[in-house]
């Protein structure tokens, strides 16, 4: 079956005036194109499998802006925790300058308070050094491979 060539270019030209009178009346082919939903965005957001052109880029800008402000807010958070982490930690070592010398005249005190600080800085400082030592090893078994002590790979 061969078409003939004023009838394929009468069905183009009906396509095209059709497509031409769509779009002066509203009609957007945004709303006929459809894009996949990531799966992440359809369980927090509430979206279907596939949305259409329009619909996901609105809902991107939404979710990109909220991103940004939630992100931004725990930033601020962070720095605001450091800030008064190294005010806790001046204060203490302006409190240790002070009694230092204090308690050096003291037998028993002088000498036992850097012992004693070091104590309680082993203590405080022990959940988060172990925290570390095990995320490095466990990064180290991702990574890396084990090293017999003779020196050469394994």
């Amino acid at each position: 079956m061969k078409i003939d060539p004023k009838h394929l270019a009468f069905g183009f030209g009906v396509v095209m005036l059709s497509l031409g009178l769509g779009a002066c009346a509203g009609f957007d082919l945004g709303d006929v194109v459809k894009v996949k939903t990531p799966s992440g965005i359809q369980q927090t957001r509430g979206l279907p499998r596939t949305t259409t052109l329009n619909e996901a880029e609105a809902e991107y800008r939404a979710w990109f802006e909220d991103t940004q402000r939630v992100g931004a807010q725990w930033k601020a958070s962070i720095e605001r925790g450091g800030e008064i982490r190294g005010l806790l930690g001046q204060i203490t070592l302006s409190a240790l300058d002070d009694f230092g010398p204090t308690l050096a005249g003291v037998p028993i005190a002088g000498p036992a308070l850097p012992a004693l600080t070091g104590l309680a800085g082993l203590f405080i400082g022990a959940g988060r050094l172990r925290k570390e030592k095990e995320a490095s090893f466990n990064k180290g078994l991702k990574e890396g491979r084990v090293v017999p002590s003779g020196g050469t790979p394994a």
